[in-house]
């Protein structure tokens, strides 16, 4: 157990969650009632502190998200036209999905890159002016979600790939399936997490734009059930 804890916190998705972990329950810590202002002031600082770290762990993210959106504009055309050749309409669902998937990316990819333009304003090294800063951080928290609704609208469409590839009509998308092990390794249950986990990060960005009407008691417990649900996740893989 120490020694998996060990490897896990190594990581850096596996530290980024557990810091994150930290600051939920320090979001959750400050919505108790009567909390003295010692308290309040300990857990305020606690809470900046850490999502400030967690910043500086996903510096270079836009990195891998931008990378991500080549690699589905690079491989895919030649993939869509074998595809409409062989199966007629049959890939329409593959390509809503990859465009889906390249929107996703997109949109993240902004959201780090706007980020982190605000980062030596965060740490007082280069402040911003104020309209700059709030500007930067406002148009970052609508990427981030717009990339989450695009995470889930292609959570559902997995989720209606995979029941038709399940109906006992589909023979040729059952083939189609046991020659692609990606396909065969989504199930219900795995999507259901992945859009616990979208859902429950929807509402910081849509609590901070005023988009979802929630108090941070909701954003808290939020917090902590996607970062539990993912965590595990990278929990099980190392």
């Amino acid at each position: 157990m120490l020694s998996h804890l060990s490897r896990f916190t190594r990581t850096t998705p596996g530290l980024e969650k557990t810091l994150r972990l930290i600051q939920s329950i320090c979001v959750l810590a400050l919505q108790v009632p009567d909390l003295n202002h010692v308290a309040i002031s300990r857990f305020g600082i606690a809470k900046q502190q850490l999502a400030l770290t967690r910043r500086f762990l996903r510096f270079f993210n836009f990195i891998e998200c931008f990378n991500r959106v080549f690699g589905l504009l690079g491989t895919t055309p030649r993939s869509m036209s074998t595809d409409s050749r062989q199966s007629g309409g049959g890939s329409w669902g593959e390509m809503i999905t990859t465009i889906l998937e390249i929107s996703k990316w997109s949109c993240f990819g902004c959201y780090f890159l706007l980020e982190d333009l605000t980062l030596l304003h965060a740490t007082s090294i280069h402040p911003l002016p104020t309209t700059w800063n709030k500007t930067l951080l406002t148009e970052a928290n609508k990427f981030w979600f717009y990339a989450l609704l695009f995470s889930l609208l292609t959570s559902g469409m997995s989720f209606l790939s995979l029941s038709f590839s399940s109906s006992p009509s589909s023979s040729s998308n059952a083939k189609k399936n046991k020659r692609n092990p990606t396909t065969r390794s989504i199930t219900p249950f795995s999507l259901f997490k992945k859009v616990l986990v979208d859902t429950c990060d929807l509402l910081i960005p849509g609590t901070f734009l005023g988009w979802i009407p929630m108090q941070q008691m909701g954003v808290g417990v939020g917090m902590v059930t996607s970062t539990l649900v993912s965590g595990w996740e990278i929990w099980r893989t190392i």
